[in-house]
């Protein structure tokens, strides 16, 4: 997929990120690092719309979500074989340079792009977008033709907010702040050196001799010296009312940009009935086009896909057509979105598995529990073929969503209109589902409620809530979740050194339930675009011969941790608002593609007995 500079006068090349990446670490707000310059990805107003995934129970969850957005559709990256002959130019997605203000590599002066006549833009090479790059014209100590000159560099530092907004670090007015006298014309250079008594960048102003270390704008002293946010959503070419504080952020850093999403699972219908239903809302775009029946039947026996519908009469075809676009119709009429709980019914699934029920999308086999477990773990499900659609539904800054008891109320969004659409990507794989024994699970956690361990974090999640304006007193099952996602992160690390997928490729989802209707168990799964998915390296572990050992290593795991003893001893002092106990990068954490709660409500101590008396007897 091809990145676009929104170049005024000609869109340019300059850079190529995989379609998945939209979704995950590059979506639409995010700030992309090229090898010759740093850009953020535009709204969706910008885009051309792209190939329609169909997933309906997705959707109508996206619409519970966005309930003004009028969002009817899920598409993914555009996609236009007749734009070019050139593959490579077929995708487009458009960016601007972000952040605004450069830095010469030779002379090492700050440069502004808008208003500056020393920067140009140079790309001549359109095949090699990596050789895009700005170059300061003017440089004293750079000689050569335009193309041998060093690309400027962004400059390091930029300003954001809780709220989503982010923007130029104010370089011009932290320099001069309380200026004796005013300055003819700011000509500002960045200098830098490394030192172990703190960061020893400085801005200084040569036209007037202004200098200051960026120290000075970093944690609490920054709260002084920053502005109050304007409101920029760079991305949308916006701003907004908005007057909280700002905080400096380093360009690069992984809380600059959170994405917000939604993943439902394929699951195969249980008649014939849905079965058309399904094969039917998943080829719309081909078999809503309105052709005539003996068409249709050529398309039904030319493609593959379609190969399933030859079995259904043309009566049965036709009603099940028509039913799907007076369901597609009734969206846009209809003022509240429907409801629908994407978890629970894969709960229904997974805890009832039958190779009977499967499709092209979908396939679970169920196996023995490993022995030695079998109190514990009340089933395990290899899920040989799963097809999973996430869809992106806006993007948060310096906090990551907080998924599990509420949606983040201050996520950004993704357009500035009524676009009809949100961004989405199919991919298909495998996985390896793992139900707890729900009678020891809830005596354990009966047993929990008032450990102090627990009292501790209900605290800290109280905190956490204050401190962000939400409404404290929630009531989350704190013991569970601890529980199931404990055992997850160190089952899902166990897993990634044997199935020869990385640990950033495999993800977990959690079963918590409710407090009417508990349930107990994840699902640990990989995936990949391709049409084929993977290639079965993960859920052959879910065999008992297997699985077993697995989980002697995670119960040893759960004991020790490099850091001990002070992962081990940690859990949260009022006030603080870090939602786990005894976890840390050493020993729990996993990437921001894998964990599903942003690394929060982890605890070796549910599993292993650290002193507290916490821990299940597993």
């Amino acid at each position: 997929m091809t990145l676009m500079s929104r170049n005024p006068l000609e869109p340019t090349r300059i850079g190529e990120i995989r379609p998945s990446q939209l979704i995950t670490t590059s979506g639409v707000g995010a700030v992309v690092d090229l090898p010759g310059m740093s850009v953020i990805v535009r709204g969706l107003d910008e885009w051309k719309p792209g190939i329609e995934i169909d997933e309906a129970r997705l959707l109508a969850q996206v619409r519970q979500v966005l309930p003004d957005a009028g969002i009817t559709k899920l598409l993914a990256a555009p996609y236009d074989p007749s734009a070019s002959k050139d593959p490579t130019t077929r995708i487009g997605i458009p960016t601007t340079t972000f952040p605004r203000w450069l830095r010469c590599p030779a002379c090492r002066q700050l440069l502004p792009i808008d208003g500056a006549e020393q920067l140009k833009l140079i790309h001549r090479w359109g095949r090699r977008p990596d050789m895009a790059k700005w170059i300061h014209t003017n440089c004293p100590k750079q000689n050569g033709g335009e193309t041998k000159r060093r690309p400027c560099i962004p400059a390091r530092f930029v300003v954001a907010c809780s709220h989503g907004h982010i923007d130029e670090f104010p370089y011009i007015d932290f320099v001069h702040k309380n200026a004796a006298t005013p300055c003819p014309g700011p000509q500002l250079r960045l200098n830098d050196a490394g030192s172990v008594l703190g960061p020893r960048v400085t801005i200084t102003c040569t036209a007037c001799g202004n200098s200051r270390n960026i120290a000075e704008a970093s944690g609490t002293r920054g709260a002084d010296t920053l502005p109050y946010c304007r409101g920029r959503h760079p991305h949308l070419q916006i701003f907004e009312d908005c007057q909280e504080p700002l905080k400096l952020m380093v360009l690069g850093a992984s809380n600059l940009w959170f994405n917000d999403t939604l993943t439902a699972l394929h699951l195969p219908s249980e008649s014939r009935e849905h079965a058309i239903a399904t094969l039917v809302e998943h080829n719309w775009q081909i078999l809503g086009s309105g052709m005539e029946t003996k068409v249709l039947r050529a398309v039904i026996s030319g493609m593959p896909a379609l190969h399933a519908l030859s079995d259904f009469t043309d009566e049965q075809l036709a009603q099940a057509i028509e039913i799907e676009r007076e369901r597609r119709q009734s969206h846009d009429r209809q003022s509240q979105p429907e409801a629908v709980d994407l978890l629970g019914a894969e709960w229904k699934m997974f805890s009832h598995p039958t190779t009977q029920l499967h499709d092209d999308d979908f396939l679970a086999e169920e196996t023995a529990a490993p022995e030695g477990f079998s109190t514990f773990v009340a089933g395990v499900v290899k899920v040989h073929r799963l097809r999973e659609v996430t869809a992106s539904v806006g993007f948060t800054r310096i906090d990551a969503p907080y998924n599990l008891e509420q949606r983040h109320v201050e996520r950004a969004p993704l357009a500035r209109n009524r676009v009809g659409w949100v961004p989405a990507v199919e991919r298909r794989g495998e996985g390896i589902f793992i139900q707890l024994n729900e009678d020891l699970v809830a005596k354990w956690c009966n047993r929990a409620e008032n450990h102090e361990d627990i009292k501790r974090l209900r605290a800290a999640n109280d905190q956490w809530r204050l401190n962000r304006g939400l409404p404290t007193g929630t009531h989350l099952p704190v013991p569970r979740l601890l529980l199931i996602h404990t055992l997850s992160h160190l089952l899902l690390r166990r897993v990634a050194l044997e199935c020869g997928y990385s640990a950033t490729s495999i993800r977990e989802r959690l079963y918590v339930g409710t407090t009417e209707q508990p349930t107990a168990g994840f699902l640990l799964s990989t995936a990949a675009s391709d049409s084929e998915g993977t290639l079965g390296g993960l859920v052959a572990l879910g065999d008992q011969r297997f699985l077993g050992r697995l989980l002697d290593q995670v119960r040893e795991d759960a004991r020790t941790c490099s850091s001990d003893p002070h992962c081990a001893e940690y859990l949260p002092e009022p006030p603080s608002d870090q939602l786990h106990g005894a976890a840390c990068h050493a020993c729990l954490f996993a990437s921001e593609t894998s964990c599903e709660a942003g690394n929060r409500w982890l605890h070796r101590g549910v599993l292993a007995d650290l002193g507290s008396g916490l821990a299940i007897d597993w």
